[in-house]
C-alpha cells in the first residue's frame, strides 16, 4: 500500500476553543499542528509508537505561522500537511489551513528534530532514509523562518516560574506553554484591535518544572521580538507581526 504524501484533518471550532475575539488562537492552532503532524507520522510509520521502540521521539524545533485570518466561532476548517524535505538532522513539514469553502486562509512551516529521550541529543535521521519517498513537491508560499538575533535594549522584562500545568509527558515545558507565556505579555485590548499576521518561534533549549525565567519583549511598530531566557541564555525566541484588525 502506497503511503500518502499528504494528510488532511477537518475540524470544527467550538465556543470552548475560541479566544476572547471569538476566533482560533495561535496556541490552539499550534496544538492542531502538532496533532496533525503526529497523525501523519503515525501513518507513515515514523510516529511515536514506532520511534519510542528505540527510545526516540520527535520534538518541534521551529514553527512559522502566517495567516490571512483565523477560523472563527462555529466555523469548519481543515489542515493539510506534507513533508517538504529532510536531512540527517531535521525534517521540514508544511501545512495549509483552509476554510469550509476550500479557500486558503493560512500556511504553516515546521521543523522537527528526532531526539534520544535518554541523552536528549538529536538522532541521525539517515537511519530512516526511506522517508525520502514520502516527500511532496507541493509548494508552501510563505517565507522560511529567518535568523533571530538576541534582543538588546528591551522594552520590558517579566519574571516567570514554570509550574505543574506547564509540563508535558516528557517532563519538560510544553511547546504551547511558551507561546501562551509570550502572548500574555500584551493586554486584552491589544488583541481587540490587532491580529497576528505572522508568528515565528524557535525552541533552542528545554525548560523544566520550577525553572525561573525572564520574558523579554522588544517591539518596533508592529513587529515584536520576544525571548524566554534564564541564567544560561535563551530558551525560546519568537517574532510576531501584528496588523490592524479588520472591522466588519
Amino acid at each position: 500500500m502506497e503511503t500518502p504524501k499528504e494528510y488532511i484533518h477537518r475540524y470544527f471550532l467550538t465556543a470552548g476553543e475560541c479566544n476572547a475575539q471569538k476566533e482560533m488562537s495561535i496556541s490552539l492552532l499550534t496544538q492542531r499542528v502538532i496533532e496533525v503532524a503526529t497523525e501523519h507520522a503515525n501513518i507513515l510509520g515514523v510516529g511515536y509508537a514506532d520511534l519510542v521502540k528505540e527510545n526516540h521521539g520527535w520534538v518541534l524545533s521551529r514553527l512559522t505561522i502566517e495567516m490571512k485570518r483565523f477560523p472563527a466561532l462555529n466555523e469548519n476548517y481543515s489542515l493539510t500537511t506534507w513533508i517538504e524535505g529532510f536531512n540527517r538532522l531535521y525534517s521540514e513539514r508544511n501545512m495549509e489551513v483552509q476554510d469550509a469553502n476550500g479557500e486558503t486562509i493560512g500556511y504553516i512551516r515546521t521543523i522537527w528534530v528526532a531526539i534520544d529521550f535518554e541523552t536528549r541529543k538529536p538522532v541521525d535521521l539517515s537511519t530512516i532514509s526511506w522517508l525520502a519517498s514520502t516527500i511532496s513537491d507541493r509548494p508552501c508560499p510563505i517565507e522560511k523562518q529567518g535568523r533571530m538575533r538576541p534582543i538588546t535594549n528591551a522594552d520590558r522584562s517579566v519574571l516567570h516560574r514554570f509550574r505543574y500545568c506547564d509540563i508535558d509527558f516528557n517532563r519538560h515545558v510544553n511547546s504551547v506553554k511558551y507561546i501562551d507565556l509570550i502572548l500574555n505579555q500584551w493586554e486584552l485590548e491589544h488583541y481587540d484591535s490587532k491580529s497576528i499576521e505572522r508568528f515565528e518561534i524557535i525552541y533552542q533549549r528545554e525548560a523544566h518544572y520550577g525553572d525561573n525565567v525572564n520574558v523579554v519583549i522588544k517591539q518596533v511598530e508592529n513587529i515584536a521580538d520576544a525571548e524566554i531566557c534564564d541564567e544560561n541564555g535563551t530558551i525560546t525566541h519568537a517574532k510576531i507581526t501584528f496588523i490592524d484588525k479588520k472591522r466588519n
